[in-house]
Protein backbone atom coordinates (compact mmCIF):
# COMPACT_ATOMS: atom_id res chain seq x y z
CA UNK A 1 0.00 0.00 0.00
CA UNK A 2 2.92 2.34 -0.64
CA UNK A 3 1.08 4.26 -3.35
CA UNK A 4 -2.39 5.63 -2.61
CA UNK A 5 -4.71 5.67 -5.61
CA UNK A 6 -6.81 8.84 -5.66
CA UNK A 7 -9.90 8.58 -7.83
CA UNK A 8 -12.65 10.89 -9.05
CA UNK A 9 -13.83 11.50 -5.49
CA UNK A 10 -10.39 12.83 -4.55
CA UNK A 11 -10.13 10.32 -1.70
CA UNK A 12 -7.75 7.33 -1.68
CA UNK A 13 -9.58 4.04 -2.38
CA UNK A 14 -8.88 2.50 1.01
CA UNK A 15 -10.04 5.55 2.95
CA UNK A 16 -13.16 5.88 0.79
CA UNK A 17 -14.00 2.23 1.49
CA UNK A 18 -13.58 2.75 5.24
CA UNK A 19 -15.89 5.78 5.13
CA UNK A 20 -18.54 3.65 3.39
CA UNK A 21 -18.69 1.34 6.42
CA UNK A 22 -17.87 3.88 9.16
CA UNK A 23 -20.73 6.23 8.29
CA UNK A 24 -23.65 3.82 7.83
CA UNK A 25 -25.77 4.33 4.71
CA UNK A 26 -24.66 7.95 4.20
CA UNK A 27 -21.03 7.07 3.47
CA UNK A 28 -22.05 4.34 1.05
CA UNK A 29 -24.56 6.55 -0.74
CA UNK A 30 -22.04 9.39 -0.95
CA UNK A 31 -19.37 7.30 -2.67
CA UNK A 32 -21.89 5.42 -4.80
CA UNK A 33 -22.89 8.70 -6.43
CA UNK A 34 -19.56 10.58 -6.29
CA UNK A 35 -17.06 7.88 -7.28
CA UNK A 36 -17.15 7.13 -10.99
CA UNK A 37 -13.74 5.50 -11.64
CA UNK A 38 -12.97 3.01 -8.89
CA UNK A 39 -15.06 -0.13 -9.02
CA UNK A 40 -13.49 -1.16 -5.70
CA UNK A 41 -14.89 1.91 -3.95
CA UNK A 42 -18.25 1.49 -5.68
CA UNK A 43 -18.31 -2.19 -4.59
CA UNK A 44 -17.69 -1.23 -0.95
CA UNK A 45 -20.32 1.51 -1.22
CA UNK A 46 -23.01 -0.89 -2.47
CA UNK A 47 -22.00 -3.67 -0.06
CA UNK A 48 -22.01 -1.28 2.91
CA UNK A 49 -25.48 0.00 2.03
CA UNK A 50 -26.83 -3.55 1.76
CA UNK A 51 -25.02 -4.61 4.95
CA UNK A 52 -26.40 -1.79 7.04
CA UNK A 53 -29.94 -2.29 5.71
CA UNK A 54 -29.66 -5.98 6.62
CA UNK A 55 -28.31 -5.17 10.10
CA UNK A 56 -31.07 -2.61 10.77
CA UNK A 57 -33.70 -5.20 9.82
CA UNK A 58 -31.94 -7.79 12.00
CA UNK A 59 -31.91 -5.30 14.88
CA UNK A 60 -35.62 -4.55 14.45
CA UNK A 61 -36.48 -8.25 14.45
CA UNK A 62 -34.35 -9.28 17.44
CA UNK A 63 -33.90 -5.95 19.21
CA UNK A 64 -36.78 -6.41 21.60
CA UNK A 65 -35.03 -9.38 23.26
CA UNK A 66 -32.24 -7.92 25.39
CA UNK A 67 -29.80 -10.85 25.06
CA UNK A 68 -30.22 -11.01 21.30
CA UNK A 69 -29.96 -7.22 21.13
CA UNK A 70 -26.49 -7.43 22.71
CA UNK A 71 -25.46 -10.20 20.31
CA UNK A 72 -26.71 -8.21 17.31
CA UNK A 73 -24.80 -5.15 18.53
CA UNK A 74 -21.60 -7.20 18.86
CA UNK A 75 -22.08 -8.65 15.37
CA UNK A 76 -22.52 -5.13 13.98
CA UNK A 77 -19.29 -3.94 15.62
CA UNK A 78 -17.22 -6.98 14.61
CA UNK A 79 -18.45 -7.09 11.01
CA UNK A 80 -18.08 -3.32 10.69
CA UNK A 81 -14.47 -3.34 11.92
CA UNK A 82 -13.59 -6.33 9.75
CA UNK A 83 -15.05 -4.71 6.64
CA UNK A 84 -13.33 -1.39 7.36
CA UNK A 85 -10.02 -3.26 7.58
CA UNK A 86 -10.69 -5.07 4.30
CA UNK A 87 -11.56 -1.78 2.60
CA UNK A 88 -8.50 -0.03 4.03
CA UNK A 89 -6.28 -2.80 2.64
CA UNK A 90 -8.06 -2.27 -0.71
CA UNK A 91 -9.42 -5.82 -0.73
CA UNK A 92 -12.75 -6.70 -2.27
CA UNK A 93 -14.02 -9.09 0.39
CA UNK A 94 -17.50 -10.33 -0.46
CA UNK A 95 -19.87 -11.02 2.38
CA UNK A 96 -22.15 -14.02 1.80
CA UNK A 97 -25.19 -13.12 -0.35
CA UNK A 98 -24.73 -9.35 0.11
CA UNK A 99 -21.31 -9.36 -1.57
CA UNK A 100 -22.60 -11.24 -4.59
CA UNK A 101 -25.43 -8.73 -5.03
CA UNK A 102 -22.97 -5.83 -4.68
CA UNK A 103 -20.63 -7.38 -7.25
CA UNK A 104 -23.48 -7.76 -9.74
CA UNK A 105 -24.50 -4.13 -9.22
CA UNK A 106 -20.97 -2.81 -9.80
CA UNK A 107 -19.55 -5.21 -12.38
CA UNK A 108 -22.74 -6.16 -14.20
CA UNK A 109 -24.97 -9.21 -14.31
CA UNK A 110 -22.38 -11.83 -15.20
CA UNK A 111 -20.05 -13.49 -12.71
CA UNK A 112 -17.12 -13.72 -15.13
CA UNK A 113 -15.06 -11.21 -13.14
CA UNK A 114 -14.37 -13.63 -10.31
CA UNK A 115 -13.49 -17.26 -9.98
CA UNK A 116 -14.80 -17.67 -6.45
CA UNK A 117 -18.15 -19.44 -6.21
CA UNK A 118 -18.50 -19.18 -2.43
CA UNK A 119 -19.11 -15.42 -2.54
CA UNK A 120 -16.39 -14.58 -0.04
CA UNK A 121 -12.85 -13.41 -0.17
CA UNK A 122 -12.66 -12.25 -3.77
CA UNK A 123 -9.85 -9.79 -4.28
CA UNK A 124 -9.28 -7.31 -7.02
CA UNK A 125 -10.21 -4.00 -8.51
Amino acid sequence: MSEKKVRSSGVPQGIAGVICYFIPLVGGLLFLFVEKESKLVRFHAVQSILLWIFLVILGLIFGWISVLNIIVALVIVVVGIFMMYQALMERQFELPIIGKIARRQVYGGDDSGTDNESGTGSEGN
